[in-house]
C-alpha cells in the first residue's frame, strides 16, 4: 500500500510540468517571466522553497499571527522557481511555514514584516503522513456505496434499500448534499476518526457511530436522517463503521491531490476567525450584489442560523470580530432550542443548549443605502398579520391566502428584519410568507424578492417593495406573494388551475408544488430563477408580469443525467441559470437554446429542454464504480461584475469536501483552495470592489465556513494537520484575491 501510493505522489510531481504546459492561456497571467530576485516591500514576507531536489513550486506559505484582534492568517502559492510574496500584511509578528502536497509542514519561522525569508521544505517520510494533508474529498471517497443493483429499493422483505430510494444517485444525494454533507465536511480529520470522548476503545465502530450522530443539539436530525438510511445489511451506520475501521487499520486514499498549477498560484487568500466554536454561520454580506461598490473596505454582516441571536461582525480594516444582538419583535417567537435539545452530550460542549436561537438569521443581503436585511424571524408562526387572510383584500391574499399557524418552532417561518449600520436601528417586515434566501431586482422599486423553500401548498415566491416600505413603511401593502403556475393549457398566460396531485385540465393552468431554495434576479429579462432540491433537482423560471399575484407563470426544467443533488443556484447577466451538483460537475440551463414549447400539456414535468443543460465537471477522486468528484457543493454564486478578476458573469460552486471553491473560466474548472486551516466548508459567497482604482488589491471575495460543527475546522495548535486542537477553531471568513502572477505585490 505504501508503495503504491509514494508511487502516485511521483506521478502527480512529475505531472505538473505536463499540467503547466497544457493549461490553458489565462487572464490573468498564469505565470510571468520572472527574475531572480524576489522583490518586496516593507509589509511584505517573500523568500525562495527549497527542497531536495532544489525549489519547491505549487506549495504555500502561510503566514499567521494571534497578534490582531482575531486569528488571521495569509498564504500565497510558490512559482515555478519556489519564489513567494505574501502581500500587505498589517503590523504583527507571523510564523511562516511551508505546506504542500507530498510534503509535512516545516517548522515554523518567526518573522516581523518586510523580510526575506528563505524556507526549507520537508518531505512527507511516507504516504500516511503525507496523506494527512488530503482534503476531505480524498478520505470521504474511500466509502463503500451500495452497488446499482440494489436500486430500486423495495424495502425490508425485498432487496432491503428503502423503497424511498429509486436509484444509486438519489441514494448519494442524501449522503452527499441534502442529507449529511449539507451540514458537514465528511472525510476531514474529525469525521473520519473519532474523539476520545466518545470511548471508542469501549465499543464498536458501529456504536460509535450511532453515538456521534446522537451528540449535541443537532443529534436528533442525524439520527431521523441516518434512519432513512437502514437497511437490511446495517444501513449507511454499517457503511461508516466500515470505512472508519479501514481507515484505523491503515488504508489510505486510492489518489493524490495536484499541487496548484496555473493561475490557481496567483492567489492570495486571508482567513479570519470570527463568533465562537459554540455557534455556526450560515451566510454573510459585504456590498450591494447589484453595485459591488457599495460600503467600501465596511463592515461583513454574518447569520448564525439556529444557533445564535448574536449574530457577528468582521471589520476588515481593524481585524476584529465583535457581536451584534439582532432582536426579535414579539416574545413569544419560539427559540430553535425546541426543535434541537441535546439527545446525548457532544465531545466538545457536552450537555450544554448550545443552539439556542429566536432570531434563526439565515442570509443577510445589503441594499443600495447599505441596509443590512436578514431573512429573520421576528414572530410566532401562530400569530400572522390579518392581511394574510383573503378577507382583508391585500391583492395576493385574496388570491392565494396564507394563514397557516403552525405549533413550535418552524425553521422556515422567518419574516425580515433589517439593520441601519448609519442609525443603529432595526426595523421589522412582517411577511405572510416564511423567507429563506433573497435578493434585489434592478428596478426602480428596488423590489427584494424572496424564496422560502417550502413545498406543496407554501410552495410560493415572494416579494417586497423596498422603496414603498420605506415611504410608507407600511409592511401588507408593500409586500406581495404568488403560487408558482405552469401554463399547462398553453395560451401563454395564467388561468385558473389545477392543483399538483391533480390531473391536468386543458381549460386550465396547473400549480407547481415544487418551493424555491436559492433565488436570484435575471438582468436579462427581469425573470426570477430559483432552485428546487427535490431529487435530481430543478431549476424554476418566473416571469412576474404586470401584476404578479394575478400573472406570474412558471416554468420548471428538471435536470437530465449525469446531473443530480442541486442546492444553491444564481444566474449571470445574460441570463443563463447555474448550478453545482453533488454528480461533480458545476452545470449551466441555457433557456436560448431550447427548441421546443415550453408550456402546454406535461410543462409541470420539468421534462422540457434537455438541451439546455451543460456539464462541466469538477476536479476531485471519485466514488469507486463512479464517475464524478464525490463533493457535497452546497451553493453556487456568478461573479457578475468580475470582482475576483477572471471575466464577467465566472460562476462559482462551492468545494465543501475539497476546501476550496470551485469556478470555471475558459471551459475548464479551476481549484481555488484554503489549505490552512483545513475544513473550509464554504456557504455564503459575496464580492466587493472597495477601490476600483486599485487593481486586484482592491477588490476580492469574501466567503464564510459554514459547516454546522466548527470545532471539527483544524486547530491553531492542532496535534496532527487537520485535527481539532485544545482551542477550538471558531468559523471562518475567508478572503480571496487573484493577483496577475504568484509575486504581485
Amino acid at each position: 500500500m505504501v508503495t503504491r501510493h509514494l508511487l502516485y505522489a511521483s506521478m502527480a510531481v512529475l505531472g505538473l510540468a505536463a499540467g503547466l504546459a497544457a493549461w490553458p492561456a489565462a487572464r490573468p497571467h498564469a505565470q510571468p517571466a520572472p527574475s531572480a530576485a524576489v522583490p518586496i516591500d516593507s509589509d511584505d514576507i517573500g523568500g525562495v522553497v527549497t527542497g531536495q531536489q532544489g525549489p519547491e513550486p505549487g506549495v504555500w506559505v502561510i503566514a499567521e499571527t494571534t497578534d490582531l484582534g482575531t486569528r488571521f492568517a495569509r498564504m500565497v502559492v510558490t512559482d515555478d522557481q519556489g519564489r513567494y510574496v505574501i502581500p500587505d500584511l498589517p503590523p504583527a509578528t507571523y510564523n511562516v511555514w511551508v505546506r504542500g502536497y507530498g510534503l509535512v509542514d516545516s517548522p515554523k519561522v518567526k518573522s516581523a514584516r518586510g523580510r526575506l525569508v528563505n524556507l526549507s521544505a520537508v518531505p512527507a517520510p511516507n504516504a500516511a503522513a503525507a496523506a494527512e494533508y488530503s482534503p476531505a474529498i480524498y478520505w470521504f471517497a474511500m466509502l463503500r456505496i451500495p452497488d446499482k443493483r440494489l436500486f430500486p429499493g423495495t424495502g425490508p422483505d425485498g432487496n432491503g434499500m428503502p423503497v424511498a430510494f429509486r436509484s444509486q444517485e438519489q441514494w448519494l444525494n442524501a449522503v452527499q448534499l441534502n442529507g449529511c454533507g449539507n451540514c458537514h465536511q465528511l472525510g476531514d480529520k474529525a469525521t473520519r476518526e473519532f474523539p476520545a470522548a466518545l470511548e471508542v476503545s469501549r465499543s464498536s465502530s458501529t456504536d460509535a457511530w450511532m453515538r456521534r450522530l446522537s451528540s449535541g443539539p443537532g443529534g436528533g436530525t442525524m439520527v431521523r436522517t441516518i434512519g432513512t438510511l437502514n437497511t437490511n445489511d446495517g444501513g449507511h451506520v454499517r457503511r461508516l463503521a466500515e470505512w472508519t475501521d479501514r481507515i484505523r487499520a491503515g488504508e489510505l486514499p486510492a489518489s493524490v491531490p495536484p499541487r496548484p498549477h496555473g493561475l490557481e498560484r496567483n492567489l492570495v487568500v486571508t482567513v479570519y476567525d470570527w463568533l465562537s466554536p459554540k455557534y455556526y454561520i450560515h451566510d454573510l454580506t459585504v456590498t450591494d450584489r447589484r453595485t459591488p461598490t457599495v460600503n467600501p473596505f465596511g463592515l461583513i454582516y454574518g447569520a448564525a442560523e439556529l444557533s445564535t441571536d448574536d449574530l457577528p461582525i468582521l471589520d476588515p480594516v481593524k481585524i476584529s470580530k465583535t457581536t451584534m444582538k439582532v432582536p426579535i419583535r414579539d416574545q413569544d417567537a419560539p427559540s430553535s432550542a425546541l426543535a434541537n435539545p441535546v439527545v446525548a452530550p457532544s465531545p466538545y460542549s457536552g450537555t450544554e443548549q448550545v443552539w439556542d436561537s429566536r432570531v434563526n438569521a439565515h442570509n443577510p443581503m445589503m441594499d443600495q443605502d447599505g441596509r443590512v436585511y436578514y431573512t429573520a424571524q421576528i414572530r410566532s408562526p401562530k400569530k400572522p398579520p390579518a392581511y394574510c387572510a383573503a378577507a382583508s383584500g391585500h391583492p395576493s391574499a385574496t388570491r392565494y391566502p396564507l394563514t397557516a399557524t403552525p405549533d413550535g418552532f418552524v425553521q422556515n417561518s422567518r419574516q425580515v428584519t433589517v439593520f441601519d449600520p448609519k442609525t443603529r436601528q432595526f426595523t421589522f417586515i412582517d411577511t405572510c410568507f416564511g423567507t429563506h434566501h433573497l435578493n434585489f431586482a434592478e428596478d426602480a422599486s428596488h423590489t427584494l424578492w424572496l424564496s422560502n423553500n417550502l413545498q406543496n401548498e407554501l410552495a410560493i415566491v415572494g416579494w417586497v417593495n423596498t422603496k414603498q416600505f420605506w415611504q410608507t413603511r407600511d409592511a401588507g401593502a408593500s409586500q406581495g406573494w404568488t403560487p408558482l403556475v405552469v401554463d399547462t393549457n398553453g395560451n401563454g398566460k395564467r388561468d385558473a388551475y389545477v392543483e399538483p396531485n391533480q390531473r391536468e385540465d386543458p381549460t386550465k393552468d396547473k400549480r407547481l408544488g415544487l418551493g424555491l431554495y436559492g433565488i436570484a434576479y435575471s438582468p436579462a429579462d427581469g425573470s426570477i430563477w430559483g432552485s428546487n432540491i427535490g431529487h435530481p433537482g430543478y431549476v424554476i423560471r418566473i416571469q412576474p408580469g404586470a401584476n404578479p399575484s394575478e400573472t406570474a407563470l412558471a416554468e420548471v426544467y428538471k435536470v437530465p443525467p449525469p446531473g443530480y443533488g442541486m442546492r444553491g443556484f444564481d444566474v449571470d447577466r445574460q441570463g443563463v441559470a447555474w448550478v453545482t451538483l453533488a454528480s461533480g460537475h458545476i452545470a449551466s440551463f441555457d433557456r436560448r437554446r431550447c427548441r421546443g414549447p415550453l408550456n402546454g400539456p406535461g410543462a409541470a414535468e420539468g421534462n422540457r429542454c434537455p438541451e439546455g443543460w451543460t456539464f462541466y465537471p469538477i476536479p476531485g477522486p471519485s466514488f469507486a464504480g463512479r464517475d464524478g468528484a464525490a463533493e457535497g457543493p452546497y451553493y453556487t454564486w456568478v461573479d457578475q461584475h468580475d470582482i475576483l478578476g477572471l471575466g464577467p458573469d465566472t460562476p462559482i460552486g462551492t468545494g465543501n469536501f475539497s476546501d476550496s471553491l470551485h469556478t470555471l473560466t475558459y471551459g475548464k474548472v479551476v481549484e481555488l483552495r484554503v489549505p490552512y486551516p483545513m475544513g473550509f466548508f464554504a456557504k455564503g459567497i459575496d464580492g466587493r470592489i472597495d477601490d476600483p482604482k486599485a487593481g486586484w488589491k482592491g477588490r476580492g471575495l469574501w466567503v464564510t465556513s459554514g459547516n454546522r460543527t466548527p470545532m471539527h475546522i483544524e486547530g491553531i495548535d492542532a496535534p496532527s494537520p487537520g485535527a481539532p486542537g485544545k482551542t477550538l477553531s471558531s468559523p471562518l471568513v475567508v478572503h480571496f484575491q487573484l493577483r496577475p502572477d504568484p509575486l504581485a505585490h
